[in-house]
């Protein structure tokens, strides 16, 4: 069992993305990695479904008596967070909607957002956009979800111009020359990157990933509890199909120790 973690969990792959930005960012740490296969995707749970496996994952986690735990998912931290996060013993950092960047970066005052529907549909989704978002900025949704499939699945590995072609046909029809800056508003979209900037090749992206690890980062600072020295390491926990997942895994470059626990849950 690791020494004090940072656990970090969502729905599948798309915590790699987050952990990736983490270990660039806090190499001293030591990091937990949940992927929840048994309930992806959160997109396409109700609230309260979601909210029954997010506490359950982080009752879970609280086991390994973590520094904290990250939500390494868009959809929960957006739904959910805010009425649980102090139900634990523990401190939980969401993956937030990285649009202070967007806008700023913004010069056509035209932005877009990929994220799963059930982000996207979601009431707390369009409180944040209407509370954020000024009214001269126009905001385009993009329905990502068949991204999100491709990527849980490994196609992205094994067959590009599928890969390509299916990204091309989710994006293209919501995009302008009018849209300079896109938000990848879903923890597995970084993972597919290159191919939305082939895509999109003269479109800044701006990545929540990247925002989260800074959050953490800036949380250990503040508390005093970022680690000094040292390499950390990572084991990576799964909830459901563990060889298919290892196999994605593997070809990913991940060579960790991955552990069926789906049997604990």
């Amino acid at each position: 069992m690791l020494h004090r973690p940072i656990a970090v969990f969502d729905s599948g792959l798309g915590s790699l993305s987050v952990v990736r930005e983490l270990r660039k960012t806090i190499p001293t740490e030591n990091f937990l990695y949940y992927a929840d296969k048994m309930n992806f995707p959160y997109g396409g749970k109700t609230k309260s479904e979601l909210k029954d496996i997010i506490v359950k994952s982080i009752k879970f986690l609280e086991k390994y008596q973590p520094k904290l735990i990250v939500m390494a998912s868009n959809t929960p931290s957006i739904q959910i967070y805010e009425e649980i996060k102090n139900n634990f013993s523990v401190d939980i950092i969401p993956t937030r909607l990285p649009l202070k960047k967007t806008i700023n970066l913004s010069r056509k005052k035209h932005i877009a957002i990929m994220a799963s529907r059930g982000t996207l549909e979601s009431k707390e989704f369009d409180y944040q956009i209407k509370k954020e978002v000024p009214q001269q900025i126009f905001v385009e949704k993009i329905d990502s979800t068949k991204i999100i499939s491709l990527v849980e699945e490994g196609t992205f590995l094994f067959d590009q111009k599928l890969t390509y072609q299916r990204i091309k046909e989710v994006i293209k029809p919501h995009i302008d020359n009018t849209i300079d800056v896109v938000a990848l508003c879903s923890t597995h979209l970084p993972i597919v990157k290159n191919y939305i900037e082939a895509v999109l090749p003269s479109i800044k992206l701006v990545n929540s990933s990247t925002e989260v690890a800074r959050d953490v980062k800036n949380y250990l600072k503040y508390t005093g509890d970022l680690s000094k020295n040292g390499t950390g390491k990572f084991e990576v926990l799964v909830s459901a199909e563990k060889n298919n997942f290892q196999s994605i895994l593997r070809s990913m470059g991940v060579r960790e120790l991955i552990f069926d626990v789906s049997l604990q849950l």
